[in-house]
């Protein structure tokens, strides 16, 4: 070889050389000592990829894997005597099996501490020797003890027991690896099984493989698979289009074992055992987001409620209905708010083609107020779909009654101060508590200094109300109740503890609007509603049962209040009266309570909304007028001219006081101007304060109720003894007529006062004089006030003189005649529908529903004990 060597390119070569020669030296000193435990690995791993230790299972399998472990540390324990080849040895070896001599390679890796001429010529002579070195070779070490050749056969056979185990092989090894017990498994005696139970939402029965190894499924379902005949199982494989795994088993008893999984992709499940493979393919069926639509606009039916027509459609079922309200207002502050209310509806629901759906939303705190809403839908898996954009004014109930009107006010305070906080409270030091009252009683001050402002303005107005009961409040109830509010409104300490007034002061209200009768009819909607979303939502047996019982009870307390109102006003006599409605009602009530008791839901909800039908069609008589004392409703001595008349008047009485606030604010306004005019910053004297409205704009105001005043003393109708109760009847009239018209001279008196103060008011704020202008006012309001009065007085007259009109008659419950002979009102106080035809309507609906031969025996039974009872 000519030329000086590359010496970092021989460095490589012979460092290449050694890590060679080391390796061969490695596999000569320890293959003998493994050899013997190599192949009893060989044969471990042979029987595991083949399947053996699963067909014959134990104590073979524990023997063979002590036996090949036992060897295997048998070897180690002989390695560790021997010495490692080391890098040193290594060069000899390269240097020996090529016939090189003086350690070249020793020379090339050395480095010495004085270098000269010498040594690089020996360095030199080392790197030519170095290019002649050749790759060790190996020596024979396996075949001395080998005669066999099995160091050949078995990874051949280890390849093919892998074939064999294909896709299996890792799993059999972790099996064959645990140290629990195993028994064999005959893949003869084993049997598989497997269905799907589709999500709860879609109410589909478990989907079984018959006849078939694939099916489709709702996403979400859960595939069931079952093995039974052997106590050591294999696991089952699952494998989807991202990945595959093995599911764990949970042992059932005896030889029977389950798994489990979720759905949600097209999945291969397969169970090996042995040479047997049993697969399912299951397909998952995505579930579609449901489809709504809204038919027309939003609007408020005759009792108050909000109706909206939608149509939606679903795979499996809508399972919330409900509307998302949103404030429609030009305060930025409030123009965010939401608001949800949930639509109840009788289990899940695949269809609906123009539904329409009564809501009552009089209690909510945005009742009178116009919102923009959209209305949504949701199924089962969470998918949501929604409406248009819905505009319409919150309905909300009239309140005629005064005193019914101002707790209805002060229930508005309390909802808008709900969700806002009280302001902290006060850290008094240890020398302030010391001069302090003990008493708790005169804490309450404080906490209501710290409410929000809408709730002290409460607390002052029902404390005021209440603080002269006197003539006032004819109804106890009322009045404790609104002590009660406001001594709950002055202990608050925070925004939590105001929870629970509104629902009272409505209850109050209703008290003191429609008296007893109003509100064992509210109690009554209110329970029904409760026992409508109870079996909507499929509430547990208990629960509905108690629902209904306290429905029952509140029919029951609204019959008995009805009869009793019926005989103290001479409708019915003491054992007169038709029965047929009070029997249809507790037939009702007990098909409501059967179909309960079987679980027919559909039944029971049909029964209540009949009963519901029936108990609304009574003549109620709530009306203006009952307020407070809790008398009988005044609406059948009632015109229809003179109930208008009462609700403008109580509408311009609240007009008056608002505007009188305006006046206020305006003088207030005029004032502080005043005193900035004082240090140089007057300003012109028609401008008032910031937010306050000018002189001109309040007189306007103040004309308009004038000119609404004059149409309102034009409408008020005449007390010509036929106002609404009818001609009198003979000896009837007396001194009635008499005092009719003396109320009648009253109203108009005091229309005529309230007109007279107007006038004076209009023109004192066209002059800017405040003061004069608010004396003017309050002499209006209470002029309208006494105006309000003598017409509710005129229109209870009429309501008496009705009573006695029908006194000779024998009436029942719903206001009619006893068998309606001899009484021409009769005809209308009747129900439309001939009752023959509605019994052969029911009849045949049952007749045709018994004998569907589809229906569960338990239900058909049901029907034919209706049959045999009607």
């Amino acid at each position: 070889m000519s030329g000086p060597p590359d010496i970092d390119a021989l460095m490589r070569h012979t460092r290449r050389l050694a890590w060679r020669a080391q390796a061969l030296l490695f596999w000569e000193r320890y293959a003998p000592v493994f050899a013997l435990a190599g192949l009893l690995v060989a044969l471990f791993l042979i029987a595991t990829f083949g399947g053996v230790w699963e067909r014959i299972g134990d104590p073979w399998r524990l023997v063979g894997l002590v036996a090949t472990l036992a060897c295997l540390a048998l070897a180690a324990w002989k390695a560790r005597l021997r010495q490692f080849p080391g890098r040193s040895e290594a060069r000899r070896r390269v240097e020996t099996d090529s016939g090189v001599k003086h350690r070249p390679l020793d020379t090339l890796e050395d480095r010495p501490a004085l270098g000269g001429a010498g040594w690089s010529l020996h360095h030199a002579h080392a790197g030519t020797l170095a290019q002649n070195l050749k790759p060790p070779k190996g020596r024979p070490t396996l075949a001395p003890i080998d005669p066999c050749y099995l160091r050949l056969v078995l990874p051949v056979l280890i390849v093919l027991a892998m074939l064999v185990g294909a896709g299996d092989n890792f799993e059999r090894l972790q099996r064959a690896l645990k140290p629990a017990w195993q028994t064999g498994i005959a893949p003869a005696r084993v049997s598989f099984e497997a269905w799907v139970d589709p999500p709860d939402y879609t109410g589909r029965p478990p989907i079984y493989f018959r006849n078939t190894d694939t099916i489709d499924v709702p996403a979400g379902s859960e595939l069931v698979a079952r093995i039974s005949g052997t106590r050591s199982p294999t696991r089952l494989k699952i494998s989807t289009r991202r990945r595959s795994h093995y599911l764990p088993l949970t042992h059932l008893g005896g030889d029977s074992f389950e798994t489990r999984t979720r759905v949600n992709e097209d999945t291969l499940a397969r169970w090996r055992v042995g040479n047997r493979i049993k697969s399912w393919h299951v397909s998952a069926v995505t579930d579609q987001p449901p489809r709504l639509s809204v038919t027309g606009d939003p609007e408020a039916d005759k009792r108050d409620r909000l109706s909206i027509t939608y149509s939606f459609t679903d795979d499996y079922g809508v399972e919330e209905l409900f509307l998302i309200m949103k404030l429609h207002t030009d305060d930025a502050d409030r123009a965010g708010e939401t608001s949800r209310v949930d639509i109840p509806l009788s289990g899940p629901v695949r269809e609906a083609q123009n539904s329409t759906r009564a809501i009552d939303l009089t209690r909510h705190k945005w009742a009178g107020k116009k919102v923009m809403a959209r209305l949504y839908v949701r199924d089962g898996a969470g998918q949501s779909a929604g409406s248009r954009d819905l505009y319409f004014i919150v309905p909300d109930r009239i309140f005629i009654e005064p005193l019914a009107k101002a707790v209805i006010e002060q229930r508005g305070l309390v909802l808008a101060a709900q969700d806002q906080a009280y302001a902290p409270a006060p850290d008094y030091s240890v020398r302030d508590w010391q001069t302090m009252p003990s008493f708790d009683t005169y804490e309450p001050r404080e906490r209501l200094d710290r409410a929000p402002a809408e709730i002290r303005r409460a607390a002052e107005l029902i404390g005021a109300v209440t603080d002269s009961p006197s003539g006032l409040f004819r109804d106890p109830a009322v009045y404790m109740g609104l002590k009660n509010i406001e001594s709950r409104l002055r202990y608050a300490r925070e925004a939590k503890a105001l929870s629970g007034i509104p629902e009272d002061l409505w209850s109050i209200a209703i008290r003191a609007e429609f008296g007893v009768l109003g509100s064992a009819l509210e109690e009554m909607r209110e329970a029904e509603a409760a026992l409508r979303e109870g079996m909507a939502r499929r509430a547990p047996q208990r629960e509905i049962d108690t629902l209904f019982e306290r429905y029952n009870a509140a029919v029951d307390r609204y019959m008995d209040e009805l009869r009793r109102q019926a005989l103290e006003e001479g409708r019915i006599a003491q054992d007169g009266g038709d029965g047929r409605s009070v029997d249809e009602i507790e037939e009702l009530l007990k098909a409501i309570e059967e179909a309960n008791r079987i679980g027919d839901t559909e039944g029971a909800r049909r029964a209540l909304a009949r009963l519901a039908e029936l108990l609304e069609n009574m003549q109620l008589q709530l009306s203006a007028g009952g307020g407070g004392s809790g008398g009988a409703p005044m609406e059948n001595g009632m015109s229809e001219e003179m109930k208008k008349a009462l609700e403008d008047l109580a509408d311009m009485l609240g007009e008056q006081r608002d505007l009188q606030d305006e006046t206020r604010r305006a003088e207030r306004g005029a004032q502080n101007g005043e005193q900035n005019g004082d240090q140089g910053n007057r300003r012109n004297q028609t401008e008032p304060g910031v937010g306050a409205l000018s002189p001109r704009e309040l007189a306007r105001q103040q004309q308009g109720l004038e000119q609404a005043l004059e149409a309102l003393r034009e409408a008020v109708p005449q007390d010509d003894g036929d106002a609404a109760a009818g001609e009198p009847a003979d000896g009837a009239t007396g001194g009635s007529e008499g005092e009719g018209e003396n109320q009648d001279g009253m109203t108009r008196d005091a229309l005529n006062e309230a007109a007279r103060a107007m006038g004076e008011s209009r023109r004192a704020l066209d002059g800017e004089q405040f003061g004069e202008a608010r004396t003017a006012q309050d002499e209006a309001i209470k002029a309208l006030r006494r105006a309000g009065e003598a017409l509710a007085r005129q229109a209870a007259e009429n309501r008496r003189e009705g009573q006695e009109n029908r006194a000779t008659g024998n009436y029942d419950p719903l206001g009619r005649g006893a068998g309606g002979v001899g009484d021409e009102n009769a005809e209308a106080d009747m129900d439309r529908q001939d009752n023959a035809t509605k019994s052969r309507e029911i009849l045949e609906e049952l007749r045709r529903r018994a004998g569907e031969q589809d229906r569960e025996q338990i239900e058909r039974d049901y029907l034919e004990r209706l049959l045999n009872r009607f």
